[in-house]
């Protein structure tokens, strides 16, 4: 059915902030999709939110999932309920971009892709700064030799989470800040690279009440004598970067992760000449870094019959990043360096 389709027919599973920011205005934006309706947990709220955004209200998740007119679903709800709706759209054959981190366990995550590829459909995790082209500059300007041998990715992400009811805070519902922070902080470091850390050292700051990591830090090792130092909290002065060192010079981005659409990015290359700095701006466009992955999820799934690799590779690069974040758990955990690969599909 959707093969046919000129456009992707998509629901909403929840009315979260990052949807009313964001998603919603961003999937009206593209060519190949169209908001058919939003659920919410309080019909009433998916009520108001139908009326304002000109799109129809189910009276729950089931009733969207079920609904035979929907093709996909966005899925922004807390990471902890991730798992249950996933693997309820699946089975019911619908497609899925949910919010990262997809799921708080690597078990989990085996779970939900073992049920999206047994009921063929496509499942996109949305860190949605893969599709900025920032990074592509950044890549590129490695790939050129600008930095010589890049050795260091060093990042920060973080801020001062002052609602103590925020659901991050909320361990039964998968919050923590290595989910919601730190996972975008790997995901950079593993793009950059180009391959799998090899080791995770992490050290995980919990709340005493439940248990819920409100700050961490975290080296992981790379092939070659490459470095990742990350870092990441709830509470601290907000931080969105990340630098790469190289045996040539350094790329500073200044924001990484979460930047606007109208925003254009401030990326930096440094070099020491004759002892000074020299400093060159690399010259970005603004992007709305949420129109650009939902625009190739949804040309994926209505293509799907010719992207097997595509949607192949999807899954491994999923399973990879939810690997390497099981092993810092555990290594926080254990409070010791945990190879990767100790953590066995």
């Amino acid at each position: 059915m959707c093969g046919m389709n000129k456009k992707l027919k998509i629901g909403i599973l929840g009315c979260a902030n990052i949807a009313e920011k964001y998603a919603i205005n961003a999937f009206k934006a593209i060519n190949n999709a169209e908001v058919v309706g939003i659920a919410s947990r309080d019909p009433e709220k998916a009520k108001k939110w139908a009326s304002r955004f000109n799109i129809r209200a189910e009276q729950s998740y089931d009733a969207m999932i079920a609904s035979s007119g929907i093709d996909a679903v966005y899925i922004p709800l807390p990471i902890g309920l991730h798992e249950e709706w996933v693997i309820g759209a699946a089975s019911a054959g619908k497609h899925i971009i949910c919010e990262k981190s997809l799921t708080d366990s690597f078990d989990s995550a085996l779970k939900i892709i073992e049920s999206c590829r047994s009921n063929g459909v496509v499942l996109y995790e949305n860190f949605m700064s893969d599709f900025h082209p920032q990074h592509e500059k950044v890549l590129a300007s490695i790939k050129s030799g600008k930095i010589g041998r890049p050795f260091v990715f060093r990042s920060n992400f973080g801020f001062n989470l002052s609602d103590k009811h925020n659901f991050r805070f909320d361990k039964k519902l998968g919050g923590g800040s290595l989910n919601d922070e730190g996972a975008h902080l790997v995901f950079m470091a593993r793009k950059i690279f180009g391959e799998e850390p090899i080791t995770v050292t992490c050290n995980l700051l919990h709340k005493k009440a439940d248990g819920v990591d409100i700050q961490g830090s975290a080296m992981l090792e790379f092939p070659e004598a490459r470095t990742a130092l990350l870092a990441f909290s709830y509470c601290s002065e907000y931080q969105n970067n990340y630098s790469v060192w190289g045996s040539q010079g350094i790329i500073n981005v200044a924001s990484a992760y979460s930047i606007a659409p109208r925003v254009r990015p401030s990326l930096s290359l440094i070099k020491i000449e004759n002892y000074k700095e020299v400093v060159t701006d690399i010259k970005v466009s603004a992007v709305n870094q949420f129109e650009l992955i939902f625009h190739d999820f949804c040309d994926t799934v209505l293509n799907k019959g010719k992207r097997a690799k595509k949607i192949a590779s999807i899954y491994k690069q999923i399973l990879a990043q939810a690997k390497v974040l099981e092993a810092m758990r555990r290594s926080s955990v254990e409070n010791r360096k945990v190879v990767v690969n100790e953590i066995r599909d």
